[in-house]
């Protein structure tokens, strides 16, 4: 009986079959990690590729559609709803309700500051057959209404988007960017002068279809700078 159970412990000790699914079933997490964290950073990639490509289908269509001299004196006389919706159109096929379009026009008060203009921002449902209107980041003034002007419609801008000339200089030789006050008639007032610029951007919080180790949402955007084709 024991030469009998010595005979079996030794058969066990010497069989190597079912080697390969053990070594399998070790394997099997790690090449799952593998796998879906490359499919999750891969299509993360493709994600923040398509919000630069929107950003830039968005700056491109206002900037050769609309007017900043129509925006200036009636804000309102401008429908850029459509404009936005169809920049959001470049997020295809992934869910538009997770991305955000924001268009700003601005006016370069100093090398590396410019006043808000106008501004809108919208949002569309998953399939992009609705949109809606929702708060700029971006806080638009007053002008052209003889009033002082918010501070916090000045806003900055890379130094390298403003040439000397698009600068405006103000005949007491004042920061235009300070000007806020209308009632000073010896400085430039601010919105009123200077190179015009809009700025697109488009936002998108990108969550991975499975949600591993806790990844979560990740929330991607891009800004485009372009001057305006019509005055």
């Amino acid at each position: 009986m024991r030469r009998r159970a010595v005979d079996v412990l030794r058969r066990l000790l010497s069989c190597t079959r079912g080697v390969a699914l053990v070594e399998f079933a070790y394997a099997l997490p790690l090449m799952l990690l593998l796998y879906f964290g490359a499919m999750t950073v891969s299509e993360l990639i493709a994600v923040n590729r398509k919000v630069t490509v929107a950003t830039r289908s968005l700056a491109d269509l206002v900037s050769r559609t609309i007017s900043p001299a129509i925006i200036y004196n009636d804000p309102n006389a401008v429908g850029a709803n459509n404009l936005l919706s169809a920049s959001a159109v470049a997020m295809a096929p992934y869910k538009l309700d997770a991305a955000t379009q924001q268009i700003s026009l601005l006016r370069v008060c100093d090398a590396t500051r410019a006043y808000v203009v106008w501004t809108r921002a919208r949002t569309q449902n998953a399939d992009g057959t609705t949109g809606s209107a929702i708060a700029s980041t971006d806080i638009a003034g007053t002008l052209p209404n003889a009033e002082t002007q918010p501070e916090d419609a000045i806003v900055a801008i890379p130094g390298n988007m403003v040439s000397p000339n698009m600068i405006p200089v103000s005949p007491d030789g004042s920061n235009v960017c300070d000007n806020l006050d209308p009632g000073t008639s010896s400085a430039t007032q601010v919105g009123t002068a200077g190179a015009y610029l809009y700025r697109g951007t488009v936002t998108y919080t990108y969550t991975p279809p499975i949600d591993f180790l806790s990844w979560g949402a990740t929330d991607l955007s891009d800004t485009i700078y372009m001057a305006p084709r019509l005055y």
